[in-house]
């Protein structure tokens, strides 16, 4: 993968983060952005979890959805969450 496609898919993973966790706060909170992510989002001990002996990485967390752009670089919000619902 080169440069500019790397970059696009980091910038398109930090925008469906920030579209997804807007999506779960309650209307009254403050919204969050791109500069407010990292406060939003778990710590980095949280990323992972054990599902059985094997080490999985957390939903939506920034690896995981780079992981599907990968696959499929034109996917939406809406797609992510019907794909692991």
């Amino acid at each position: 993968m080169n440069g500019k496609k790397a970059k696009f898919i980091r910038r398109q993973a930090e925008k469906i983060q920030v579209q997804w966790i807007n999506s779960v706060l309650p209307e009254d909170t403050k919204e969050v952005t791109e500069e407010t992510l990292c406060e939003a989002i778990p710590e980095i001990n949280q990323q992972y979890y054990y599902k059985g002996l094997t080490l999985c990485l957390s939903f939506m967390n920034h690896k995981w959805v780079e992981k599907r752009l990968k696959k499929n670089i034109n996917l939406t919000l809406e797609d992510l969450v019907n794909e692991n619902a």
